[in-house]
């Protein structure tokens, strides 16, 4: 039994810390797994683990799902309880106590916004199999007469399945080669017999989209941990940033009105270089993309997560440059969880590139199902 690693507060797209080091992308060690679940991802990814569990604000289950070639589920927010979570789980968590304490949590209603928890696994089978069981309401809330059945697959034939694909975004663009790979997952579901949508949008104007931009960045902003007190806007500006959040979360349900799921990026471009700057003096880059700063990298993780939507992730490939892996991110409407993965199976039966590959100097074990 081992510990894996994450960056300190669960606030990086790295997994380094002080205490314990680095962690090293399997595919390529001079770039990062992804974070916070980094370590999760890599451990999964080499073959140490069958399956983990990740929390997940704004996309520290699906970033390194995506850089590191494996599976992730960020469930729908209420589902993946994060009950003894640390950082965040609980206000007692935050007050001062003398050592060896232990306060057990009492009030069901507090949660840390936006957060979640999800499992990270090598197929959508054990992304399914988790998911029934970890999403029962957690035990405070059980004890008070909460229950929950997860919903069934809005479609499990593929000729049924209405997708959209949302793939590059002007404002934020996608690394044009991951950008090939997405089109590519897309269109093997099209091939499949899938009704797929490349002009569909969840927000109907410009504006709309500008909107819904500022309201990602501010809500990032007001979850960190790290810097409460520097980051957090003030209380009237985020009661305003609510009231478009829950504008948003409308305009998402009208789209699922028409649509079962959205295809979309996961970050902008694959695994990143490792650096030491810090986060907010970061720039990134992509192959035939502009730079761009280290709060873009959260975009299309952010999305679904201020609508507190469910969103799976799995493998459509590599790089043709560096081979460094890729993952698509599926959106699904409200508690559609098991909608979302479904797809995912979907695109594992019909696009041959939508499979777990060990990384470099590791064998696939005999069977990578639990």
């Amino acid at each position: 039994i081992g510990k894996t690693n994450l960056p300190p507060y669960c606030e990086d797209y790295q997994s380094a810390n002080p205490k314990y080091g680095r962690t090293n992308n399997p595919f390529d060690l001079s770039r990062t797994p992804g974070g916070s679940s980094g370590g999760s991802a890599a451990a999964l990814a080499c073959g140490f683990a069958a399956l983990e569990l990740g929390s997940d604000t704004g996309g520290s289950i699906r970033t390194p799902a995506h850089w590191c070639g494996v599976f992730g589920h960020r469930p729908s927010y209420g589902l993946g309880h994060i009950h003894g979570h640390v950082p965040g789980a609980t206000h007692r968590a935050l007050e001062p106590k003398p050592r060896g304490a232990v306060f057990v949590r009492g009030d069901p209603s507090f949660h840390h916004d936006v957060a979640v928890s999800g499992p990270m696994a090598r197929c959508c089978a054990d992304l399914e199999l988790a998911m029934r069981i970890i999403a029962p309401p957690e035990p405070v809330m059980a004890q008070s007469g909460w229950t929950f059945a997860l919903p069934p697959p809005r479609a499990t034939d593929v000729r049924a399945l209405r997708a959209a694909a949302w793939l590059d975004f002007e404002a934020v663009p996608t690394d044009r080669e991951y950008l090939a790979l997405l089109q590519a997952a897309a269109e093997s579901l099209q091939r499949a017999g899938a009704h797929v949508d490349f002009a569909a949008r969840p927000f109907r104007s410009d504006e709309d989209t500008a909107k819904m931009r500022e309201v990602c960045r501010l809500t990032s902003r007001n979850c960190s941990l790290r810097g409460a007190a520097a980051s957090a806007i003030p209380h009237k500006a985020w009661m305003a940033n609510e009231v478009r959040r829950n504008y948003m979360k409308e305009s998402w349900a009208r789209f699922f009105e028409k649509f079962d799921v959205l295809l979309c990026p996961v970050t902008p471009v694959p695994a990143v270089p490792h650096t030491e700057v810090p986060n907010l003096e970061r720039a990134h880059s992509g192959i035939g993309i502009p730079d761009f700063p280290d709060l873009d990298m959260g975009f299309w993780n952010i999305l679904p997560s201020v609508a507190d939507l469910p969103a799976t992730v799995v493998p459509v490939g590599f790089t043709a440059t560096h081979g460094l892996p890729c993952g698509v991110q599926i959106v699904a409407g409200n508690f559609q969880d098991l909608t979302s993965i479904e797809v995912g199976r979907m695109l594992e039966q019909c696009n041959p590139l939508t499979r777990y590959v060990p990384p470099p100097g590791f064998h696939a074990p005999p069977d990578a199902k639990l």
